[in-house]
């Protein structure tokens, strides 16, 4: 009993270890979000702050991605998103995406 015990205080650790080291190499999209300065206009959960801004929650995150691709080459116009779209990785584009898409 005092065996199994242990050994089970010992995978539950494996775990978390495993977990925690899983997460620190993925990108935080909350973070991300307040570090590029999207809530500004988008909020923190994509429900826009103004009526002028629009909501990102609830939209497709391929479309998500394909919009900020579009901002960052110029292929699509807009005097504020493509300043803010300009220096995003590939990397950053995918994890703004996953954030605030579905």
């Amino acid at each position: 009993m005092r065996i199994t015990l242990m050994i089970s205080k010992w995978i539950a650790i494996a775990f978390v270890m495993v977990f925690a080291a899983c997460g620190s190499e993925a990108p935080d999209g909350a973070a991300l979000v307040a570090e590029k300065g999207c809530v500004a206009c988008h909020g923190e959960k994509g429900g826009a702050i103004a009526p002028i801004y629009p909501h990102l929650n609830g939209q497709y995150e391929t479309y998500l991605r394909l919009q900020l691709t579009a901002y960052r080459s110029g292929k699509r116009v807009n005097a504020i998103m493509n300043g803010m779209a300009a220096d995003l990785s590939d990397e950053d584009i995918a994890t703004l995406a996953a954030h605030y898409g579905k």
